[in-house]
Formats: structure tokens, sequence, C-alpha cells
């Protein structure tokens, strides 16, 4: 087997993981054994371990997998400051969390700070127990974002009203069936595509959107055309951030897409159909516009095409601060750290358990349940799981 080789300096592949200087005591060892992790090229893995490193944590990752395991995505973890890989446990775990998806069980017997295991179950209820679901991150190339580049395309002067770009081939169906089924996003497109052509605006050339006295997207439903229109990664945000609304169609297997939190990053508003897939759920006309059937979605793009400055601004303020206080990758750790157990479980949001359990999607998945402020469940649910048993 291949050892990941990350190329910088640091430890050592075979030297021991030790404390590091100074104030700094956040100190984390990651050893994953299951392939879900590695699963979508990577993403899974590096969000996971770029939520740490935001959050001020060193990180060790264990040396057990080949770079071409690792995948396209996973592959950047080894770009991260503070990641460093390892063959060795720490000599000295009092202080580090273990960070794992099968816990092994010579290393979980080791005194650790906390542990924390990673699931991807968001459909099973959880009733004795209390995960923490991380947020659904940006996309790896967008993840690198800081804050200051943020309030740089926040306060972009916005030329289009409702803006769309991504794949629609094939998006003619999705699996959601709880509470209701969603318009998939290929009839979204296609509902938008027969309103009047002085509303809708088909975009051929992404670099027509940087001309600042053109005002030929001002005000316009735009939707980039999906067989020869490419935006470059680079351009992603600055191009979200043109626009006052995104339009946030699910997935063909889960509902939810990285462009819906890299546009609210942006201080875009997302008109969408899954605002419960968010913890919390997203708020109709507070920090979204949420559609339901063809005509709901319609008479939705109407009253964004005709919503006030002021009100627009209003809207632009909650998801901006939606953002910053659920969706931020530091957000997992702070939960994390605000919990006094010891043992917690991670869930995240993956298109595999999606596809493999969406038939146990309901009202008493932890995704969906609404639990106490603690994430504890309350009396009645405690007493309808007991019953359900007997």
């Amino acid at each position: 087997m291949t050892a990941w080789s990350s190329g910088k300096t640091g430890m050592a592949m075979d030297s021991q993981p030790t404390a590091p200087t100074g104030m700094d005591t956040r100190r984390l060892f990651a050893q994953f054994t299951e392939e879900e992790i590695l699963l979508e090229q990577g993403r899974l893995l590096f969000s996971l371990l770029n939520a740490f490193v935001r959050g001020g944590y060193t990180v060790c990752l264990f040396d057990n997998h080949t770079t071409e395991a690792l995948g396209k995505y996973g592959s950047l973890v080894l770009g991260l400051d503070g990641v460093t890989l390892t063959k060795v446990m720490p000599e000295d775990t009092t202080g580090w969390i273990y960070l794992y998806d099968r816990e092994d069980r010579t290393t979980g017997k080791r005194p650790w700070r906390r542990k924390l295991r990673v699931r991807f179950d968001l459909f099973s209820p959880y009733w004795f127990s209390a995960p923490i679901v991380m947020p659904f991150p940006m996309h790896p190339q967008q993840a690198g974002a800081r804050s200051e580049a943020l309030a740089i395309h926040r306060s972009t002067q916005r030329q289009m009203r409702v803006f769309f770009s991504g794949d629609s081939k094939g998006y003619s169906r999705n699996r959601v069936r709880f509470p209701k089924p969603k318009l998939p996003r290929l009839e979204v497109i296609q509902s938008i595509m027969q309103q009047p052509d002085e509303a809708v605006l088909i975009l051929q050339n992404p670099a027509t959107l940087k001309d600042p006295d053109s005002s030929t997207h001002r005000g316009k439903i735009v939707i980039a055309d999906p067989e020869g229109t490419w935006i470059d990664p680079d351009e992603w945000l600055a191009t979200l951030a043109l626009s006052d609304f995104f339009l946030s169609p699910p997935g063909i297997v889960m509902p939810m897409c990285h462009n819906i939190v890299e546009a609210m990053a942006v201080g875009t508003i997302p008109i969408t159909n899954y605002p419960e897939w968010f913890v919390p759920p997203l708020e109709d006309m507070h920090n979204c516009i949420v559609f339901d059937d063809h005509d709901d979605l319609i008479a939705k793009l109407r009253l964004a095409m005709d919503m006030p400055a002021t009100e627009i601004a209003r809207m632009k303020n909650h998801v901006i601060d939606y953002y910053e206080n659920q969706l931020r990758p530091e957000i997992l750790v702070r939960r994390i750290e605000s919990r006094p157990d010891k043992k917690i479980t991670v869930l995240m949001y993956t298109e595999r358990n999606m596809a493999l359990n969406s038939k146990r999607l309901g009202r008493h998945s932890v995704l969906f349940r609404r639990a106490g402020a603690g994430g504890k469940p309350t009396w009645k649910q405690l007493i309808t799981a007991r019953l359900a048993k007997q």
C-alpha cells in the first residue's frame, strides 16, 4: 500500500504525534476504516476535516489508505494547514479527540478527551441519544473562502434578480417522498423556460455579467445554458453574488446541493423546495422563498421579481445571519465543544445513505423531528418510541 504524501513540512510519517506549541491544545486524531467517508470523490472527508481545521484544531490523520482511495477532493486535505499524516498513535491521548467511523478496539481504549463517531444515517430517530448533524458544506473547491472575501461578495451590486446555473440533464425525478414529493429540477427549469421571453434570459457567456454598464441581465431571471455555459469555479462565488435570488431546486438522489449553501454565504437568497432539510429549517419569507408545485413556483418567482428593495435587503440580512450562525465550517466544532458529552455521534449528509434509505425518511427521522434546544428527545417522543417497540 502506497502511503499518502503531503509534500509539505511537518510531522515525519513515522514520528510520534506531539502536542502543538503555545496555548493551542486542540488536537484531533482521525482514523477511518470504512469506505463511505471516502465516497463522493472524497468530498465528505475533506469537508469534515476542514471543519476542524477552520475551528482551530491540529489534525493528525492516520495513514491507512492509498492516494487513489482518498479521491480527487479528499486529497485536498493534504494542503490544509494543520493536517499531517501519521502511522503511529499519539503517546499520550488524554488531551486529544478521537474521530473515527468504526472504532478500533485498541485505540478506543486509550484515555481520550472526547470520542466522536462519524455516521451517515439521518433517517433513524435516535430517541435515546443526541447526535449532531454536520451542517451541509460548500463544495471543496469553494471551501477556502474566508470571511473577508465573503464580505466583499456580500456588498456586490446585484445585477440579476434570479439566477440558476447547474446540471439539469437527467434530473427528471428524485427519491424524496416525505413530507411530499418534490418538484424535480428538470421540471423546475422547464417551467421557467416557458415564461415570457422578457422575464427570462438564457446566459450564453458568463463574461457579460462582469460589465457594470450592461442592463441586459438587470432584473431578469437568468438561466445559464446547461448545454454550453460553464462558470469557472474561481468565479463561482462572485457570480452568485451578482443576483438577489438563487434558484435552488433539488438534486436527483438527495435534495441538498452545495450551491444553495454557497449562495447563502454571499448573501444571495435561495428559492427552494427543501427548506426542512436544513438544521434548523429555513423559514419562508425570512431567509428563503419556498415553493411547492409548478403553479406555486411561478407565483413565488413573480413574488421575487416584484419584491421591493427594502424587503430584499431584510431577507438578505437574515440569509447572511443564518450562514454565519448555522452553516460556517466552524459551526460543527462550536456545537461539539458546547456539549458536555464525552462520546458524540456526528451525522453527515450522503447520497449513498439517501439512495439506500429514502423509504425510511419520515417525521421521526432525526433530520426532521423537532427536539428540545439541546437536541434531547422530549418525554412524549420517548414514550412514543417505547410504545412503537411493544
